[in-house]
């Protein structure tokens, strides 16, 4: 009886959402939040892994959790950016979206079956983007409209967070097991990966505000300054959010199909993200907004089948 995974995860990646979007702090301090909610995901990871007693790695686990690792800080990155420059309705919905991605994968990597129905699914979510990010779009005044830099955020979010479930399958259908060593070098991965924007930035901080970043009471003080109380929370919250939400989904991938796993979670994630962003954020859909949103929905429906 284990059809509620799918919807707990949802739950994960809803509070993982709402989560990034509360992080306000400048580039580079915004680096260091996800540099360590990664570093206390990889530990927790290596923890269950530890414990297991199966310290075997599998080569192919440690190159599909690199590529995860990295395409992870990407993501992430990307998507918090979409959500501070843009509204959480559309950030949401072109994220949990990009289950078309691994849709299609399975059918052409894994030749897994797309029926007439299915295709059906997939067109209705075209006409839903199209009603939320161009109708929609078109009625928001200069001051509500998204910056043009968030179209570009959100494109980005949606390509990378559906290559997440493709490497994500791709360790499953290959290893079958190992999911927390997966989870472990993906997330060590990322946050080395996001470390090194932290170094680029911080160079170029030390350039223009001949700030010496790299000296150890300069590294003390913006730690202390970035990681208060507030950060912290965020960051344990961030951090259990995605540890258990994506150690689930990788759990999943090999035992559903990906036609019926995805969007199950992603289609939870968008009518409860929309509940937040009018409930939380008091943001507003036009009704060519609210019709998109209907019919992203519902088109859970015939692509599940």
């Amino acid at each position: 009886m284990d059809w509620f995974l799918p919807f707990i995860a949802a739950l994960l990646f809803m509070i993982q959402s709402l989560l990034l979007k509360k992080i306000r702090s400048r580039e580079r301090e915004a680096l260091v939040i996800h540099v360590s909610y990664m570093l206390v995901a990889a530990f927790g990871c290596a923890a269950v892994w530890i414990s297991s007693g199966h310290l075997r790695i599998d080569p192919v686990t440690v190159g599909a959790g690199l590529c995860y690792g990295i395409d992870f800080a990407l993501t992430m990155i990307v998507y918090a950016r979409a959500l501070a420059t843009g509204p959480l309705t559309y950030s949401a919905f072109c994220f949990s979206a990009s289950m078309l991605i691994p849709v299609a994968a399975s059918h052409w990597l894994w030749n897994e079956r797309i029926s007439h129905v299915q295709v059906i699914g997939i067109t209705m979510f075209l006409i839903s983007f199209y009603c939320i990010l161009v109708l929609d779009g078109k009625r928001k005044t200069e001051l509500t409209r998204p910056d043009r830099v968030w179209y570009l955020y959100a494109l980005a979010a949606f390509v990378c967070n559906g290559l997440l479930s493709v490497f994500a399958k791709y360790h499953q259908t290959e290893v079958g097991e190992e999911s927390a060593a997966f989870l472990g070098i993906g997330f060590l991965s990322g946050a080395a990966v996001t470390m090194i924007g932290v170094l680029i930035l911080s160079t170029i901080g030390f350039r223009r505000e001949r700030l010496n970043s790299y000296t150890l009471r300069g590294l003390v003080y913006r730690l202390r300054t970035v990681l208060d109380k507030e950060n912290l929370l965020i960051i344990a919250g961030i951090a259990s959010a995605t540890g258990f939400g994506n150690g689930l989904v990788v759990w999943m991938t090999s035992r559903y199909a990906g036609a019926n796993l995805f969007p199950a979670i992603n289609g939870s994630v968008i009518i409860g993200l929309l509940m937040a962003s009018r409930f939380l954020y008091g943001e507003r859909l036009s009704s060519a907004g609210w019709i998109g949103a209907f019919i992203g929905v519902a088109a859970n429906i015939p692509v599940s089948f």
